[in-house]
């Protein structure tokens, strides 16, 4: 159980199994290829087909368990096989055999991982990047509700029952940023298009957190370094998030005492 994503860069397999059939095949052959090895080491040396275990899925109507076979799920990854070829050379494949577009991050997140998101916003307010950061959180309402509402549920999906926060300034004249907004922004706003992507690489430092606000809006100074790599690998939209259902029980938590403190 995770946050499935996925670089949606326009290919062969996406054109004949569908983002989601794509998605549906890797992970079945995952979790065939985990159960299998785990049985092995086990000395279970039983043939697939034999190899059943429960598989809970979360459907409109709730969760819903039902019996597979390791066999079953590795026949209904097979079409993978004759399509993994297309993979070679795509640069959302990255290091993977195939289906690299595809990636997971795996529940609980750590709390770790939260602080290392903040460290990667800007020092700076007056920067663009921190300019346009919370000018975006409160033209889009990014309040980490989808978050917030996640943490209740013990530590299924992250180790800390509180989310972290940065602060810049103090007084009348601080802002904050907490990691469940952070979460929000990237995670539970639907499929990511390229104008978000890129402002999500400004906002976490892929870009200079300085780069001219010119880049944002006008393609010909996107298509100018230091820009220009960066933005040919998000102008593809990248669906993120998209099968993540979490069940909103309440409002936000209060902010985290969890605070670290830059200037404003």
């Amino acid at each position: 159980m995770g946050i499935d994503y996925v670089l949606d860069l326009a290919c062969t397999p996406k054109q004949e199994l569908g983002v989601e059939g794509l998605v549906d095949l890797v992970k079945a052959k995952g979790r065939a290829e985990a159960v299998l090895e785990m049985v092995r080491q086990d000395g279970d040396e039983r043939p697939a087909t034999e190899i059943q275990f429960e598989v809970v899925l979360q459907t409109p109507d709730g969760t819903k368990a039902e019996m597979v076979s390791v066999q079953e799920l590795i026949d209904q990854a097979a079409p993978l096989e004759r399509l993994r070829g297309h993979c070679a050379g795509c640069p959302a494949n990255g290091d993977s055999p195939g289906f690299g577009c595809y990636r997971s991050i795996p529940y609980p997140i750590p709390a770790e991982a939260e602080a290392w998101l903040l460290g990667l916003l800007p020092d700076d307010l007056d920067s663009t990047a921190g300019q346009l950061l919370i000018r975006a959180i409160a033209d889009f309402d990014w309040n980490g509700e989808h978050a917030a509402a996640m943490r209740e549920d013990d530590e299924t999906f992250f180790e800390s029952r509180e989310a972290l926060a940065v602060r810049w300034g103090e007084g009348d004249a601080a802002a904050e940023v907490d990691t469940n907004q952070l979460f929000h922004l990237l995670f539970h706003v639907g499929p990511l298009g390229s104008t978000h992507a890129f402002m999500a690489c400004v906002f976490f430092g892929v870009l200079p957190h300085d780069l001219e606000l010119a880049a944002l809006s006008e393609p010909a100074a996107r298509a100018q370094a230091p820009y220009a790599r960066a933005w040919s690998l998000v102008s593809s939209r990248a669906r993120a998030g998209s099968r993540i259902s979490p069940i909103l029980r309440g409002s936000p938590v209060p902010p985290s005492p969890l605070v670290e403190t830059r200037r404003a």
